[in-house]
């Protein structure tokens, strides 16, 4: 394995990204510049004036700052809302922008270890949404990176990976994670259920309430404002609960002398690490383990990003009735999508079967096959295409496929869209 094996963080402020070492097992941070030492790279691109020329973080900036040039920032937002920028008179949309800027930063990585060749890449974001989720792959092939080398993950999810990488006592039990930034206060929860086969992870995600703007941090007053906001609602979070460990990250914890309410509720029987590239390392775990043979992480993972039931239907195979799985739950939905084909044996109905983790509550999905056309039995065949739009949102298209010469295919689609548990 020589290729490069990358996870990326991107947010509206700012960006990270982490390259696994096979030799080392693990992530390391990679930074614009040798002497930077948080890795946060702001999500900001300027164009220098007169020229074909473009810089990313500080050096955007800076030469912003210094007249020479025209700067866009909160570029993920502006993918998410489809807008444009126009600099000197030419309007960029901002999916190009974005490729600009990942461009820029995937640049990085290959003059910091010597090669071009990209094996993996997952990209790591806040929400997951559809449409953007299909510019953030189409930015990624633009930039020479073939299609099935590209992958995508709530940080949700990116929180699991980092936190079941490292040793078992840091999460033998719930694992929470605090991430401060501009954007707010972000918490995250973490827990392992056993007694099941395969053990199932169930991680959650909300923004809180509480926030505050980190420019009231530069000040003693604002320190012991943020620091009774954060440790209040830690008390409030960790209450009946038995959390083995505390992660902290976002630019809001940098430092973290000005949290000390805060940390003396945190390390309270508890092991605390703060630090960055948390969700680009987690991410570029994954991006190592999508090559192997076998995983690592032989998990369900039940979180944002994530299918939380298992979607099936039965048919007769070889004389037997059989139950086929066309989207297992765990997976993930983006990626999601299974096709078979059956032939119609006097059904006129498609009953799938609809079964929640860790549930004993089963969930049928019906649908009409009367607007097929009419033939003798035994001579349809049918395409079932499952795909979804979000982790409750699933799609089904039964397709005609006709039957040979004898009974031609139509074309004709039934679509259903459905909310599952």
């Amino acid at each position: 394995m020589e290729g490069l094996l990358l996870g990326m963080d991107l947010c509206d402020d700012y960006s990270q990204i982490s390259c696994f070492r096979p030799l080392k097992m693990e992530p390391e941070p990679v930074t614009l510049d040798e002497n930077a030492s948080s890795g946060l790279i702001p999500t900001v691109i300027c164009k220098k004036r007169g020229e074909d020329a473009w810089y990313i973080g500080e050096e955007a900036y800076r030469l912003a700052l210094l007249g020479g040039g025209t700067m866009v920032d909160k570029l993920v937002k502006l993918v998410r809302k489809e807008g444009y920028a126009t600099i000197e008179g030419v309007r960029y949309s901002a999916e190009d922008l974005l490729r600009i800027y990942v461009g820029k930063l995937l640049e990085l990585p290959k003059k910091k270890y010597g090669t071009e060749e990209m094996e993996s890449l997952v990209f790591t974001v806040q929400e997951l949404e559809a449409h953007f989720l299909d510019k953030l792959v189409r930015v990624a092939e633009s930039c020479g990176i073939a299609r099935e080398a590209v992958h995508i993950l709530s940080h949700t999810e990116s929180f699991i990976y980092y936190v079941i990488s490292q040793a078992k006592d840091v999460w033998a039990n719930q694992t929470c994670l605090f991430d401060l930034s501009e954007d707010g206060l972000h918490y995250y929860e973490m827990k392992v259920i056993r007694g099941r086969k395969p053990q199932v992870i169930e991680a959650s995600h909300q923004k809180l309430e509480e926030r505050f703007s980190l420019d009231v941090l530069d000040s003693p007053s604002g320190e012991n404002l943020g620091d009774t906001i954060l440790s209040t609602c830690a008390e409030r979070l960790f209450q009946r609960k038995l959390i083995s460990s505390v992660y902290l990250t976002g630019k809001g914890f940098l430092t973290t002398d000005w949290a000390k309410k805060f940390l003396k509720v945190a390390c309270s029987k508890r092991k605390v690490f703060a630090g960055q590239h948390l969700f680009s390392g987690g991410a570029a775990y994954v991006a190592f383990d999508l090559l192997q043979e076998h995983t690592s992480y032989p998990y369900v993972c039940i979180c944002e990003g994530r299918i939380r039931s298992t979607v099936s239907l039965y048919a007769v195979y070889g004389g037997r009735k059989e139950q086929v799985v066309l989207a297992a739950a765990g997976s993930n939905w983006y990626e999601a999508k299974s096709s078979v084909e059956f032939i119609l044996d006097d059904v006129n109905m498609l009953d799938l079967t609809v079964t929640p983790v860790g549930s004993p509550r089963v969930e049928k999905v019906s649908i009409s096959l009367d607007e097929l056309p009419a033939r003798p039995n035994k001579t349809t065949r049918i395409q079932v295409i499952v795909s979804f739009t979000a982790e409750r949102h699933m799609t089904v298209r039964v397709v005609d496929k006709g039957f040979g010469d004898l009974f031609p295919a139509t074309g004709k689609v039934i679509r259903r869209d459905f909310y599952i548990s």
